[in-house]
């Protein structure tokens, strides 16, 4: 199978997510520096435009990197999800270790009718981002069939270990 990429709506959520990342860190930068009266110190004024200057190049510049580099595939055997700004992280879950699937979105995914795909194993969780939400259902649903399938075959299995125990 193929690495599937993300829908157009998805770069559009990401600029959405960032603002509203710009505009929290800048008001808590802001609030510190007139709490503690820091805005009459030319060196802190500096490197508060500095560092305001540098949120906004990074709400310019990280959306469409991150939507470029945000790749999944879902096979037989595992789902391997790749994404990333500056450092590029790759999650590979094997199909067999999944115990739960949710659908999950947040006041901004609804913004732009995007949903997650949550995957829970033993070992935490893995999300699928950026979904329509009907590609994420699909998709959730055809999880769901090989999680079952994975079940049943092993208690098939342990049923006929049991048996041929038993018979010996």
């Amino acid at each position: 199978m193929e690495f599937q990429s993300l829908h157009k709506k998805a770069i559009s959520c990401m600029y959405a997510a960032a603002l509203l990342g710009i505009l929290a860190a800048s008001a808590i930068l802001t609030f510190l520096m007139y709490y503690f009266s820091l805005f009459s110190e030319p060196i802190l004024t500096g490197i508060y435009i500095f560092l305001i200057a540098l949120l906004i190049l990074y709400g310019i510049f990280s959306p469409p990197f991150r939507y470029r580099r945000y790749r999944y595939v879902i096979d037989e055997e595992c789902i391997d999800i790749q994404e990333g700004f500056l450092w590029l992280e790759e999650h590979i879950v094997p199909i067999e270790r999944l115990h739960q699937i949710a659908l999950s979105q947040g006041p901004i995914d609804r913004m732009f009718d995007l949903t997650k795909v949550i995957v829970t194993t033993a070992g935490g969780e893995v999300t699928i981002r950026f979904l329509e939400y009907e590609k994420a259902s699909f998709l959730a649903e055809a999880l769901k069939k090989k999680i079952n399938q994975i079940a049943l075959s092993e208690r098939t299995e342990n049923h006929l270990s049991k048996e041929d125990h038993y018979d010996n």
